[in-house]
């Protein structure tokens, strides 16, 4: 197994760290179906074989991929990213019968605005940021607004929810609808030190530096070893020199 990470290792390099997509299914494509390796080996390609498809929007190889190992949700997911909902339907029912409080499950409904089962707070919390983030890169926008229309619901199960999702928003540049999902989180757990990091980030986004200064401030005040709060704060420009 050693061998094997030191031979994977260059790989994830070039896909996490190069930001080479291309590259590494490049490199990966004459391993994928090799038949000397362990089935964790395999897995292991596969896994970062259809990261590398799907950030090149190639949902139909990634989901070949996917089949070849039973992975009925990551297959599904590849038809919802495409838009597909019938699609994803056809892999995740497979899922449903064996487990109906499945992830999938509460995805599907998600998206239609036809939930009709309650996630679990480790389910949203392991899952909802990732399906923003996946909608987004995919251009599936109604989708997304379907399940950001479900936030008022989620918070229920996990109050962790509308941190989640302004955070996931804010990173990917859509700063005007994070904004209000942050500062619900932030009234939702007013002691939390992570989501006034959230907001300082969001404030340094926009150059409300003296708002961020206050935020961060908060943060530390709640949690003094928030060293990213600390280190954002020495970033903000001094008073006068903007």
């Amino acid at each position: 197994m050693g061998g094997f990470l030191k031979f994977l290792t260059p790989m994830r390099e070039r896909f996490f760290t190069g930001r080479d997509p291309a590259g590494t299914v490049a490199e990966l494509q004459p391993f994928l179906s090799d038949r000397r390796l362990q089935p964790e080996e395999q897995r292991a390609l596969t896994d970062l074989a259809t990261l590398a498809l799907r950030e090149q929007s190639r949902y139909d190889d990634a989901m070949r991929l996917y089949t070849g190992v039973n992975d009925w949700f990551q297959a599904g997911y590849c038809e919802m990213l495409k838009g597909n909902l019938a699609g994803a339907r056809h892999y995740w029912m497979k899922l449903e019968a064996l487990r109906q409080n499945h992830w999938a499950v509460t995805l599907f409904g998600l998206v239609t605005r036809q939930l009709a089962s309650c996630p679990t707070p480790f389910q949203i919390r392991n899952h909802l940021e990732c399906d923003v983030t996946n909608l987004i890169q995919a251009g599936q926008f109604e989708f997304l607004e379907n399940l950001l229309s479900h936030a008022d619901f989620l918070v229920q199960v996990n109050p962790e929810t509308y941190k989640f999702l302004g955070r996931s928003l804010m990173h990917m540049g859509w700063g005007d609808r994070a904004e209000a999902f942050l500062f619900e989180g932030q009234r939702m757990l007013p002691n939390d030190p992570e989501i006034y990091y959230h907001l300082g980030q969001y404030c340094f986004q926009r150059k409300r530096y003296d708002d961020c200064r206050v935020v961060l401030s908060q943060c530390l005040l709640i949690s003094a070893a928030y060293n990213p709060a600390r280190e954002l704060l020495e970033k903000i420009p001094a008073s006068g020199s903007v």
